[in-house]
């Protein structure tokens, strides 16, 4: 009897050491897979820095048909690697990469100018913004209203929760539409969406966003006055007066989503670059002095 109640709690302990040996190797592979996966993003993000310093270089304008806009399509790591002889366990590893103008949203941080006050021109457009998405239009004067008060500045979108009014029900509808940049800043008629274009323009209506929208894509704008020119051709009653349009833009972000078997690794770069066609800027030669990372963020899920 006592020989098998012995034998009982050996096969115990045998088993629970066996399991907390699995879930050590497999906390090993995470931090592993973790850890290649940032390095794989750090990569991704610093060829978009080249990339976007070589536009610089070449152009004053940012629009959608440039090289920085074009994606990176799923695509395995092994493929980028032909002829090398790879570790077994990234055989498989995808990535996929984009990247997208930061000014083509509105700012959050826009709504209080250099001199610490409410920007009349930033609150209207974020008011038209909140209203257009079936939100009331009062919370951008108490959201103005409270950053001009606290000097309070958005780190995040999702610092918008915090502000009576806003549930996650309403963040979603804007989400797509808003920005969190460290300064104010203009919003870019090239890559901006047609929501944020009806809300920059008061007296435009739906139907002319989507018209502007297509007729850049076939011309893209190389001046605030060949934007205004459109706007004039579509009946726009208001030709950018607000002074809050431009042509090009500052601020970008990198994301890559890097596939690990089950696991989904998420990174995103906001990337400031130097301002276009200058002095400073031509006389500069490397990406790393064009353009720099402002913040990162990195997160892992279950691939869907």
């Amino acid at each position: 009897m006592m020989a098998l109640i012995v034998m009982v709690l050996a096969t115990i302990i045998l088993s629970s050491l066996i399991w907390q040996q699995h879930l050590a190797i497999r906390q090993l592979e995470y931090q592993r897979d973790r850890r290649q996966a940032e390095w794989l993003h750090i990569a991704t993000a610093d060829f978009a820095r080249f990339v976007l310093a070589e536009d610089s270089r070449a152009t004053t304008t940012d629009h959608l048909g440039e090289p920085w806009a074009i994606p990176l399509a799923d695509t395995k790591i092994a493929d980028f690697l032909r002829g090398v002889d790879i570790p077994q366990e990234i055989r498989h590893v995808s990535l996929i990469g984009q990247v997208t103008d930061a000014q083509s949203r509105f700012n959050l941080n826009s709504l209080i100018d250099a001199s610490g006050q409410i920007n009349p021109n930033a609150l209207s457009i974020f008011q038209r913004l909140l209203e257009n998405t079936g939100v009331d239009r009062s919370l951008g004067q108490q959201i103005a209203s409270y950053l001009n008060k606290t000097g309070f500045i958005f780190q995040d979108v999702n610092d918008l929760r915090s502000f009576p009014g806003i549930n996650d029900t309403t963040l979603k509808r804007i989400k797509s539409s808003i920005i969190a940049l460290p300064e104010p800043t203009l919003i870019n008629v090239n890559t901006a969406p047609a929501e944020v274009l009806q809300a920059l323009y008061s007296g435009m209506t739906a139907s002319q966003a989507n018209s502007f929208v297509s007729a850049r894509v076939q011309t893209p704008l190389k001046s605030n006055a060949e934007a205004n020119n459109l706007l004039t051709r579509l009946g726009v009653t208001q030709t950018g007066s607000n002074g809050f349009m431009d042509i090009k833009s500052s601020y970008f972000i990198a994301r890559t989503e890097v596939r690990f078997g089950e696991s989904v690794y998420v990174g995103q770069s906001l990337i400031r670059r130097a301002a276009q066609g200058t002095s400073n800027a031509g006389a500069v030669t490397t990406s790393a002095e064009l353009t720099r990372i402002i913040s990162n963020r990195f997160y892992s899920t279950l691939k869907e």
